[in-house]
């Protein structure tokens, strides 16, 4: 029953400034003022034969910078654009020229010229930032992170690849997921055969680093609500308008696996609230969207589609509950299944078309690794990313979070 209701020394020189940490954290009516789309995701693997190599490569370049003082500082709170001159740009000129983003020329040192804009540009760019050529604010603010913070940065970062390594070396095929860059990369004989922007886990909910193996692939899932969510978000919802839960095409059961209660019947105000649990209809609107990619893990994280579509513009897409949407959820989806009994993008289109769920056990299990590099090398180029969850700065101990849950992402506004 249904009740309604990123030739290696010579590019550090030219490329280094992409050092700096992304500290911005665009959230949704922020990332509304953004120009341009963010790049498509990387087809360099962040895990190679010699990306350990790279790496302490960068480290001995950093390290020589901070030896002799590291860089000049601009102060707090300027605003730079193309046009502006000054003692400020003159420093913007010497900051940009020490880590090979401006190349040293006989031009004016005090005019924000295109030689700078675009060398402001480059550097944004290999921080994850917008690359808009204007300094303010975070742009700002990592310009002056010391370089001895750059080299730590690095450091942590080869000692992750180190570990990784081995793990990934024996294993034709696995996946990677960087929640620092929210980039996933689907890899074969070490070529990058899919590559998919994500969304990650919020700051007060990380996605954990985990390893797990894709098991099967479910198809117009259910979304069973973690009690974490139902306690903190559901319930709330419900107590200022019954009529989310259809809205919503939310049920309500007396346990997991019970049966299904009629929401008008339930008292939402009194104690006895806690003890209903609930699940998501499968659709379009659910939060799993139409695709589950199940990966069982102490986490309970798994990748998934999302009806939030429109997140995947945005430069930082960190709004998750803990697991990861996938923007090409086919490709990664057809890419998993190899084939298996005949299965295409097509033919998985058509089935969630057909609106019948389905679950597809897969004959070969696919490892895939949730990690986090905030700092790796790509094609000669020094990326840096946020460190989202302060996991560069102290031990980070994730308990993870035990479902996916589009309702946090606006304020529960449906």
């Amino acid at each position: 029953m249904r009740f309604r209701v990123s030739r290696v020394l010579q590019a550090f020189a030219v490329t280094a400034s992409i050092a700096a940490a992304s500290c911005v954290s665009t959230s949704p009516v922020e990332a509304r003022g953004q120009r341009v789309t963010p790049p498509l995701p990387s087809n360099v693997s962040w895990v190679h034969a010699t990306s350990a190599d790279d790496l302490q490569k960068a480290i001995s370049f950093y390290s020589a910078l901070a030896a002799k003082g590291g860089w000049p500082t601009l102060p707090d709170r300027v605003i730079l654009r193309p046009g502006d001159s000054g003692p400020n740009v003159a420093t913007l000129h010497r900051r940009l020229r020490m880590t090979g983003d401006l190349r040293a020329s006989g031009r004016d040192d005090y005019t924000f010229d295109e030689a700078l804009t675009e060398a402001v540009k480059r550097y944004q760019t290999r921080n994850g930032l917008e690359p808009n050529g204007i300094v303010y604010g975070v742009t700002q603010r990592l310009l002056n992170v010391p370089a001895t913070d750059r080299v730590q940065q690095l450091q942590r970062n080869l000692q992750r690849i180190r570990e990784l390594a081995p793990r990934i070396v024996n294993s034709p095929r696995h996946i990677l997921m960087n929640a620092a860059s929210f980039e996933l990369q689907a890899i074969r004989n070490g070529q990058i055969e899919v590559a998919s922007r994500t969304i990650a886990g919020k700051r007060t909910t990380p996605t954990p680093t985990v390893s797990a193996r894709v098991q099967a692939l479910n198809i117009l899932p259910y979304w069973h609500v973690p009690g974490t969510i139902a306690k903190a978000q559901i319930i709330p919802a419900i107590r200022k308008d019954l009529s989310y839960l259809y809205r919503e095409n939310i049920r309500v059961f007396s346990t997991f696996g019970g049966e299904e209660v009629d929401p008008s019947q339930v008292n939402w105000w009194g104690p006895e609230s806690a003890r209903y649990v609930f699940r998501q209809d499968p659709g379009p609107n659910n939060a799993l969207g139409v695709l589950r990619f199940d990966m069982p893990n102490k986490h309970i994280v798994y990748m998934h589609d999302t009806p939030m579509k429109k997140l995947f513009g945005y430069f930082e897409r960190a709004y998750s509950a803990g697991c990861v949407r996938v923007q090409s959820f086919f490709d990664l989806a057809e890419w998993v299944l190899a084939g298996q009994d005949g299965w295409t993008k097509d033919s998985l289109q058509r089935s969630v078309a057909s609106g019948q769920p389905l679950t597809i056990k897969l004959k070969e299990q696919v490892p895939v690794h949730f990690i986090y590099l905030t700092a790796w090398v790509e094609n000669g180029v020094v990326q840096f990313r946020n460190d989202l969850y302060n996991r560069d700065e102290q031990t980070f101990a994730s308990s993870g979070d035990d479902g996916e849950a589009r309702f946090l992402d606006q304020n529960f506004t449906p």
